[in-house]
């Protein structure tokens, strides 16, 4: 038997890329540190940092190895986090999506890159490092493949996190199944996974989720039921074996949100499960209304409108939400093809519409295919947030598209929308909360415009005259102010053409604590 390695002090870090957005929308732990946590033998001692949780770096800790978890969207982040570990003699493993894709820019960094899925590998990782024989690069491709992932130990992961009990505004992450066998050419998980698709049995999925709500739940008199937040590649692959799972998570009394192809939820025993499990919210990536990006894409691309719609509509009736994912390029979308997204998104009244440029990530078919073409503009992976126009834009005005893209996603956020959505769809208080969250990321952006930083979050090919009047005036013509819980439902009521008192009405004045009377609050939200 191979004797046990000495004890190794550890810490795992998840970087904040430096235009990631705060913990709002982020489950308590990312799933890449939950399976480090789970599959480092016992014997080491192990801390975690989160930066996207505010956790402080200590760059003096005395510390065996630093394991850093690396996107494309906190690349450079991560690697000045390395840099400054390595300036100290301190030993710094890079591994996640961006550098298992991009070896020789990582291992500028660091002492050694893991390459793909760690689980048969990662011993071998820290009997090397005790040895002092670590190699610069572990390829998971080189060892047995992971056939069964183990289920995340959240007991440890609780243990070990700097986080609390949590209610249900905040998602337990979780998976029930691995990999993906199609080939996306904007996917990175073939690339990681080598195809592999795994899932776990339905007793496996039960006892993680009785041991994540007995560690990490916290009950509130307004809501018993824990919030998961399944982070499966492809929920729908192996349809009968989901339904299992399902099946037996109508027992377990929860919550949860998941990914999900469209064409599964056109299957309304698929649809009845999900519910009767207790899902609140599924995303579907609708990607375009367009026929030719669908054909692009490889989608379906005859009569989609309408079959989408009834799709929701039937979703809806049956007590679940769907939120929309659109991707707009450059190369295919117009003006007009944005124009009809909004126009869909306001009359098919889904819950928290999301609304992102192409981005081609470092690694995937996707960007080795624009590479080839000279369509990549922009290789600052601090601007790969979706947010920003980082390929070329032949047939249309870089700033004029980026400028349109801005409009319209603000546009799917105005109150008006927001009203409808919330009076339309089940889970009230989830479709206010997020549309709320999403509405804030205007004003937000509108900060960035009146602190004078906004042109750092462009990327380089619109970074140069950009019309900051226009932009400015659209979104304060969008965002009409409110204050917030109290106006709308002032609104509500309008919407439901019943009176609205008519005693004056005093909102807290955001940031001040102030009062002031609402009818006095015609200036717009975002000057």
């Amino acid at each position: 038997m191979e004797p046990r390695n000495k004890p190794l002090k550890i810490v795992f870090i998840t970087p904040q890329g430096r235009k990631e957005e705060d913990s709002h929308h982020r489950p308590i732990f990312s799933m890449s540190i939950g399976t480090l946590v789970t599959i480092t033998p016992k014997h080491h001692h192990i801390e975690l940092v989160d930066e996207i949780w505010g956790d402080l770096i200590d760059y003096g800790g005395d510390y065996d190895l630093v394991g850093i978890t690396v996107r494309s969207l906190n690349a450079h982040r991560s690697y000045d986090i390395a840099d400054e570990f390595m300036r100290r003699g301190t030993t710094v493993i890079l591994g996640g999506p961006h550098p298992s894709l991009n070896y020789d820019e990582a291992i500028e960094h660091c002492s050694s890159v893991v390459c793909g899925e760690a689980e048969n590998l990662w011993e071998t990782v820290l009997q090397d490092l005790s040895r002092g024989t670590l190699k610069s690069r572990y390829n998971a491709g080189d060892f047995p493949p992971v056939d069964n992932p183990p289920g995340l130990d959240y007991e440890r992961l609780f243990t070990l996190s700097k986080r609390d009990r949590v209610d249900v505004r905040k998602p337990i992450p979780i998976f029930l199944s691995r990999g993906c066998p199609y080939e996306c050419s904007f996917c990175c998980t073939p690339e990681l996974t080598d195809k592999q698709y795994r899932i776990q049995t339905p007793q496996a999925v039960v006892a993680q989720i009785e041991a994540a709500r007995r560690t990490w739940f916290r009950e509130t008199s307004h809501e018993k039921r824990p919030w998961f937040q399944f982070c499966d590649d492809n929920i729908a692959i192996n349809k009968e074996k989901t339904w299992e799972i399902l099946t037996a998570l109508k027992e377990c009394n929860i919550l949860f949100s998941t990914y999900c192809s469209i064409n599964l939820l056109e299957d309304p025993r698929t649809v009845r499960l999900l519910v009767d499990a207790g899902c609140m919210m599924v995303l579907v990536g609708f990607e375009s209304l367009n026929p030719r990006a669908q054909q692009y894409y490889g989608k379906e691309s005859v009569n989609i409108i309408d079959k989408f719609k009834r799709i929701i509509r039937q979703c809806r009736k049956a007590g679940l939400c769907i939120q929309a994912n659109f991707v707009v390029n450059p190369a295919i979308d117009t003006p007009e093809d944005m124009d009809a997204i909004l126009r869909f998104v306001r009359e098919s009244r889904v819950v928290m519409p999301a609304f992102t440029i192409i981005t081609p990530f470092p690694g995937t078919k996707l960007f080795k295919e624009y590479k080839e073409k000279k369509l990549i503009v922009d290789e600052e992976w601090d601007n790969y947030t979706c947010q920003n126009l980082v390929v070329r834009a032949e047939h249309q005005d870089p700033e004029q598209f980026h400028l349109y893209f801005v409009k319209t996603y603000c546009g799917m956020y105005t109150w008006p929308n927001i009203i409808l959505r919330v009076l339309s769809n089940p889970y009230k208080f989830l479709t206010f909360y997020t549309s709320l969250r999403f509405r804030q990321w205007c004003r937000d952006y509108y900060e960035h415009l009146r602190a004078g930083t906004w042109e750092h979050e462009l990327p380089q090919n619109v970074r140069q005259n950009m019309p900051r009047k226009s932009l400015e005036a659209y979104i304060c013509s969008q965002q009409q102010d409110a204050g917030l819980v109290q106006d709308f439902r002032q609104q509500v009521l309008v919407a439901k053409n019943r009176p609205v008192p008519k005693d004056k009405k005093h909102v807290p004045d955001r940031g001040t604590g102030k009062t002031d009377d609402l009818k006095s609050r015609d200036k717009p939200l975002l000057q």
